[in-house]
């Protein structure tokens, strides 16, 4: 297969197969939820459940065990973005990172306890770096090494990117420590981990 190197447009990507193969193994070997997937890209992330566009994973409750949060790096409008909420309070809801968006609405799930844990992945280093500071998103994080080896989402053919990879970790309330030192454990062979 022909690798070609892109800068990211309106084609969405899978997640690299060796995140999701750390990512499956740390959950015990099994993914619960994919809440921004599509039949094509949960036949290579494998989660139990998924929503995809239509069903829209920013409109639903996210119940589920573990969840696994790829986000799509379009903008959203105002009208595209979950309701207000403790973390939506702006009345007027300008256009943003949807990586910022689902990222936002992930937390709130947590805070909500609609799943025990949650590994994000993000490409955006703006949202990974920056806005998780303006939320106060303080959590367990791996850089990645290497650029990740995304698939193109319609072909599932691999594709370089130039872009760096952020994995965030949701831990569970009870065990955390633990949690978080296998979190460390696990995922040091793809980057530098940070607790």
């Amino acid at each position: 297969m022909n690798t070609q190197t892109v800068l990211f447009s309106s084609n969405d990507f899978v997640s690299p197969s060796n995140l999701l193969a750390t990512t499956t193994a740390f959950f015990g070997g099994e993914i619960d939820l994919d809440p921004a997937s599509s039949e094509s890209a949960n036949s290579v992330v494998e989660a139990q459940r998924y929503f995809d566009w239509k069903a829209n994973g920013l409109k639903q409750d996210w119940k589920a065990k573990t969840v696994y949060l790829y986000p799509p790096r379009d903008l959203l409008n105002g009208s595209e973005q979950p309701e207000d909420k403790r973390l939506f309070r702006k009345k007027l809801r300008f256009r943003k990172s949807a990586q910022r968006v689902w990222l936002e609405k992930c937390y709130d799930q947590w805070i909500h306890n609609q799943f025990e844990q949650a590994i994000i992945f993000l490409t955006s280093s703006e949202v990974a770096l920056l806005v998780t500071q303006k939320i106060e998103f303080d959590f367990p994080l791996c850089i990645l090494a290497e650029h990740p080896k995304l698939l193109k989402e319609t072909t599932l053919e691999p594709v370089s990117s130039r872009v760096f990879g952020f994995v965030y970790y949701l831990p569970p309330v009870n065990n955390a420590d633990e949690a978080v030192r296998n979190f460390y454990n696990s995922y040091s062979n793809l980057g530098r981990v940070y607790t």
